[in-house]
Parts: structure tokens; C-alpha cells; sequence
């Protein structure tokens, strides 16, 4: 199996080998098809550079295939701390080399200066903690009204320091939208969480499929 059998475009491909990923591994041969088909996944993993891959190399071939003149917000990567936030970052960087595509982080600590000149200007991928989103959206700074992906990274940790948080900054998001969750456990807590808003996608897009990669 080559990256090539899973329908990623060079532009990725080159960007992976050039990082020292010739190869997809066994995480990747499962969700990447399942993220390019529309499907709503949830996935039990542990944390790790492989967790992150699985989700930023489909996301970004999704968001070049159709990449209209906007100035709207389109994925929506939410973990629980700055390290992690940079870690995606980091991630997405390598995987948007040799692509024409915008993010940015946002998380406590940083310049809301910063932060604010940089939400003025086109924004493909959002990557930040929910407690400073929710501050940036609360002051009126952001609009999460044209998200196309959510990404839940580390799902557990947010449902056990402010589920409240996590629910409010949902409710802010469009119905349609591609849900793509990560946890390193499957407890009662995650699942429901999981099947309540993946439940949610199906209602308004009933060609969507939950499913559950372990």
C-alpha cells in the first residue's frame, strides 16, 4: 500500500516523503478513505505524531480539491493545551508545503494582537484551545459559522476539564460539517459525546456514516 493507492494528490505525497514518511502506516491506511468518503469518524489511538498525520493529509486534500475565494474559516482543530496546539501546527506545516493553504493557533499566552491581524486575512485551518476561542468569539473577533471539519483532538482531556466549554463552542458550528474525533479511551463520557454529535451530522446528511476505527 503507497500513499498513491489512497488517492492523496503529489503535492501531499512529496511533502510526506520529503518529512521521512514514504509510506502510509496502519492508522493512515484506515482513516485517510474513510476522511476523503465524507465519513464522520471517531478513533481511539494513542497521542502521537501518527494520530495527527491520519487526519491533516485528507483535510488538506479535501480543502484543495474544492478552495474557493473566501474569507471564512473552513476547519476547526480544537485540543486541550498550547503544546498540543503547536504540535498540530507543526504538523499542518509540513503537510502544507507545496500547498497555497492559510491556518493559524491561537491559545493562552499569545499576543491577541497577534492573534487578530492574523483573523482579518483569508483562514483555512484554525488550530486552538477552546478556552481562548471562546474568548476570541465571546469579543466578537471570529466567526465559526462556515466550518466545514471539526477536529476534536484529545477528546477525553476536554470532556474532563469543561465539557460546558466544549458543548458551547459546538453549538456555534454549522450542522453540516465533517466531525473527526481522537481519543485515547472509549469511555461512556466519550462515546456519548461522540454519538451525540455525529448523530447530529446524520440527521442532516444521511449518506454520513459514524464509525468507530480502534
Amino acid at each position: 500500500m503507497s500513499f498513491k493507492n489512497l488517492n492523496l494528490i503529489n503535492p501531499i505525497i512529496r511533502a510526506a516523503t520529503e518529512a521521512g514518511c514514504p509510506m502510509p502506516t496502519e492508522l493512515q491506511i484506515k482513516m485517510i478513505p474513510q476522511i476523503l468518503s465524507g465519513k464522520d469518524v471517531l478513533c481511539q489511538i494513542a497521542r502521537g505524531t501518527e494520530r495527527m498525520t491520519s487526519f491533516t493529509m485528507p483535510v488538506l486534500q479535501m480543502l484543495k480539491k474544492n478552495n474557493p475565494d473566501h474569507n471564512d474559516t473552513r476547519v476547526l482543530v480544537l485540543t486541550p493545551t498550547k503544546e498540543t496546539v503547536l504540535q498540530i501546527e507543526d504538523n499542518f506545516e509540513i503537510y502544507t508545503k507545496y500547498l497555497p493553504l492559510s491556518q493559524l493557533s491561537v491559545y493562552e499566552g499569545i499576543s491577541n494582537g497577534t492573534q487578530l491581524s492574523s483573523l482579518r486575512r483569508r483562514l483555512d485551518v484554525l488550530i486552538a484551545t477552546p478556552e481562548k476561542l471562546l474568548e476570541l468569539d465571546d469579543q466578537r473577533h471570529i466567526s465559526l459559522s462556515k466550518i466545514e471539519f471539526l477536529i476534536i483532538d484529545d477528546i477525553e482531556i476536554l470532556l474532563e476539564k469543561n465539557p460546558d466549554e466544549l458543548k458551547k463552542l459546538i453549538s456555534k458550528l454549522p450542522v453540516k460539517r465533517q466531525n473527526i474525533l481522537y481519543s485515547s479511551t472509549l469511555s461512556k463520557e466519550v462515546s456519548g459525546f461522540a454519538d451525540k454529535i455525529c448523530n447530529g451530522r446524520m440527521e442532516t446528511m444521511k449518506t454520513t456514516e459514524y464509525s468507530a476505527v480502534s
